[in-house]
């Protein structure tokens, strides 16, 4: 078995800067001001760690920002619902990221599922916008549960376990993502990763951070298949 584990933007789908704008737009409604937003590096980040740079930045305490934290969240989710609705947007899937993840589920010896820094109600919105069936993601872990984005994947397997009774270790995970940060927050796990790139991340800061494997998008889906079900890799 393989609980394979897919990010969002840059890997999936391409969100073309609304989530940046809807960012903000909460973060000025809730906390009086976006913060730098605009030189923000939003790539592998959890709208947790977002929030909290930004808004340490800006000057507020910790307290503060935790405190109104729940109120931002449901401001992001509208806003975000918002522009969908309403057209103000340009969501499309990555090269092969659908034909990908729907062979992936049809699948019995594979758990498709997210580890995404967005929160689970805009993941949903992208998702579905771009043309995705979110039946497909079994198991999802999300931005609002830790400001460290290696800590999403605890949370991940223990919905593996529990819809499964397998406990998935070492490199029956395999993280899928664009950037740096999404390639290592697994390696503390033993996870094995694969690079794309589709999103923020370059082939030499992909390969700088170890993935395991590197393609240019998501279109060789038998080539991902391989890489899936690769034996343990010499390490």
């Amino acid at each position: 078995m393989r609980l394979v584990l897919f990010d969002i933007d840059g890997t999936l789908a391409w969100a073309d800067g609304v989530g940046r704008v809807a960012i903000g737009a909460a973060l000025s409604q809730v906390y009086g001001t976006a913060g730098a937003i605009e030189d923000y590096e939003l790539g592998g980040r959890t709208i947790k760690e977002i929030v909290r740079d930004l808004m340490l930045g800006a000057g507020f305490s910790p307290e503060t920002i935790w405190a109104k934290f729940d109120q931002y969240c449901e401001a992001l989710t509208l806003d975000f619902q918002q522009r969908v609705r309403s057209d103000g947007h340009n969501i499309q899937p990555c090269p092969g990221a659908i034909e990908l993840v729907r062979t992936l589920a049809a699948r019995d010896d594979i758990v498709v599922g997210l580890l995404t820094g967005n929160l689970q109600t805009v993941s949903m919105l992208k998702l579905e916008t771009a043309g995705f069936d979110t039946s497909w993601f079994k198991v999802g872990s999300y931005g609002d549960r830790s400001d460290v984005r290696a800590d999403l994947l605890p949370f991940a397997l223990e919905q593996a376990a529990k819809l499964t009774g397998i406990q998935f270790v070492g490199e029956q995970v395999i993280i899928v993502g664009d950037t740096a940060i999404d390639v290592t927050c697994g390696q503390g796990f033993g996870a094995r990763s694969i690079g794309v790139l589709t999103g923020e991340g370059t082939k030499a800061e992909l390969l700088s951070a170890r993935a395991d494997y590197i393609f240019n998008d998501l279109t060789d889906t038998q080539a991902i298949l391989a890489a899936i079900y690769a034996p343990a890799l010499a390490k």
